[in-house]
């Protein structure tokens, strides 16, 4: 199974090859740093539309903050409403 070409030149051939891989291997580094700069810069993008998205909320919340309140009020009257008719016919019999 030995080759006719001697040590050297096999060697020589081998120390080819793993420059080809190493080359190769670097290209593909240097497209997922590529790869990876243009998700951050995306991802910044993303982080600053929300954050206009959470301002225009807490400015609607503090539009309507009062409004609830005055929700609330309005349930408790209904409810005290409705037990006090519900009272006023049970006690009436």
């Amino acid at each position: 199974m030995m080759s006719s070409q001697p040590m050297d030149i096999r060697m020589a051939q081998l120390e080819g090859s793993y420059h080809q891989v190493a080359d190769r291997l670097n290209g593909i580094d240097r497209r997922l740093n590529g790869i990876d700069r243009r998700l951050d810069a995306f991802d910044q993008k993303i982080d600053a539309r929300f954050g206009q998205i959470d301002a225009r909320f807490a400015q609607v919340d503090a539009r309507f903050g009062h409004v609830e309140q005055q929700f609330m009020w309005v349930i408790g009257l209904i409810v005290t409403s409705w037990v006090t008719t519900i009272l006023a016919v049970l006690l009436h019999r």
